[in-house]
């Protein structure tokens, strides 16, 4: 197969430039995960629920496909409590990708108490994590990648992840574990320079020793991203342009790829707009200028040897081994204490533990702006502070924004006798929380407002708590699809 070239990582802001003629982007890589939301409703319960209509749109690109997950991370022994293969398994039918790839993380714990409800059995992380380093999670990785490329029907790929945490006693250094995972499940390698080189700032191992290590002619893939400070600490934050350092690495190690099919940049959609699209361009450009220092060729990407739904290459005590450690990562960023005292000593932790925090405060402000606004000028930056706090130890993260803001929206329910003198809370947070119901139950509500909701949205829009207003009655009805 021919190499596939230049691309970005999709999301709807960047259409424009992906669609406009000779654009510099050859290839997109598509994240599924990324726009599936949850519903629920009392015939098939909890399930997710694709954005059809923009696969149909992504499907029409003239670039070339890639599918990378963000959802079901190959790194630990939590496996979705919902059916997603099916899902992916349409947008590999729909999108035709070269091959697929996912993240060498985790993002769920098991319970120690479940309910009886799927979701009740498993937490979500709030973030991808790293895994522990170590021959058994080596074989359980190789397990979950097997899996997965038998499910696609497409070759596999990880990517090599960030890890914020201290070097573990007795782990693999980051090279020989990512070299152990792409022989032992015959899969290629997503190599993200970024993750690599904020990895070394961080104080794990350098760029240079991981390549030495790793079976080059596994990479299939190169990702470029930038990043920002946040105190002692470089962070993988895909915020805008590719760092010198990072460039100069690209530059060096290109040529040294024999497989390599793409080059990939990275950017979150929120920063999009600080950079613009002009100077994603000239990202691209510039990747472009990298593409041409490797040696024209075909890429080969072996299929690899066909898995059966078990594979056999983890043992009981594997998977026994890193749960144990996951539940001490857990309880690490839950400030209890582990059995492992130094995982809950290392400030990687508490940086995670931020991470997950301000992750979840994201979503909590995207899906209900209005609420929020209101409880800043109303209680002041401190009691609201105290109140999220409050929220975040009361409840676990959610991984859709409407699902965190339905648990936040309930949670404020609970308190909201505490702030009699907030005007209008009641019905601004009555008004958010019937949307997400409408969305994610498929429930009507029927909202009685006191005062015209224009000029109380309009003065909150304005970060304004809203004056004095007459009394208005009126009726909204919030429609579900």
């Amino acid at each position: 197969m021919q190499a596939l070239g230049v691309g970005v990582v999709y999301w709807p802001i960047l259409d424009p430039l992906l669609r406009e003629p000779g654009s510099p982007a050859t290839v997109v890589e598509i994240e599924p995960q990324a726009f599936w939301e949850m519903s629920h409703d009392d015939r098939h319960g909890w399930r997710y629920r694709p954005n059809e209509a923009l696969l149909d749109e992504l499907a029409a690109l003239p670039q070339a496909k890639l599918i990378h997950g963000v959802g079901h991370p190959v790194g630990g022994t939590v496996t979705d409590p919902l059916d997603h293969l099916n899902l992916l398994q349409n947008a590999v039918t729909q999108l035709a990708p070269a091959w697929v790839s996912e993240h060498l993380s985790l993002n769920r714990f098991e319970r120690p108490q479940g309910g009886p409800e799927p979701l009740d059995q498993v937490e979500h992380a709030g973030f991808l994590l790293p895994p522990s380093q170590t021959l058994a999670t080596t074989r359980v990785a190789a397990d979950n990648l097997q899996r997965l490329r038998s499910a696609m029907d497409r070759p596999m790929a990880f990517e090599t992840g960030v890890n914020y945490l201290r070097p573990q006693t007795g782990e693999m250094s980051d090279g020989d574990f990512f070299a152990a995972v792409a022989e032992t499940s015959d899969c290629g390698i997503v190599l993200d320079l970024h993750n690599l080189w904020c990895n070394a700032c961080n104080g794990r191992q350098s760029v240079d020793e991981v390549m030495a290590l790793l079976p080059l002619e596994r990479v299939w893939e190169v990702h470029l991203a930038g990043g920002m400070r946040h105190g002692a600490y470089w962070l993988d934050a895909h915020s805008g342009r590719i760092p010198e350092p990072v460039i100069e690495l690209a530059a060096r190690w290109i040529p040294q790829l024999p497989a390599l099919g793409a080059l990939m940049f990275e950017i979150l959609p929120e920063h999009v707009p600080t950079l613009g699209l002009d100077e994603v361009a000239q990202e691209l450009n510039l990747l472009q200028t990298m593409w041409a220092l490797r040696a024209p060729r075909l890429v080969h990407v072996a299929q690899g040897r066909p898995a059966p739904p078990a594979t056999g290459h983890s043992r009981p005590e594997d998977r026994a081994a890193v749960r144990a450690w996951e539940c001490q990562l857990a309880a690490a960023l839950h400030g209890e204490a582990p059995a492992d005292a130094a995982l809950s000593q290392d400030p990687g932790c508490a940086l995670l533990a931020r991470l997950i925090q301000d992750f979840r405060r994201a979503n909590l402000t995207r899906a209900l702006r209005f609420t929020l606004t209101t409880l800043l000028l109303g209680l002041g930056e401190d009691d609201t502070e105290a109140l999220l706090q409050a929220y975040a130890r009361h409840s676990p993260p959610q991984p859709f924004a409407a699902l965190e803001a339905e648990q936040f929206a309930a949670f404020v329910w609970g308190h909201i006798g505490h702030w009699p003198h907030l005007p209008h809370l009641c019905e601004v947070l009555a008004f958010e929380h019937a949307l997400i119901r409408a969305s994610v139950h498929g429930h009507s509500t029927q909202l009685h407002w006191s005062v015209d909701p224009t000029q109380v949205l309009e003065a909150l829009e304005a970060g304004q708590l809203p004056p004095p207003l007459p009394i208005v009655h009126s009726v909204m009805h919030i429609q579900a699809a």
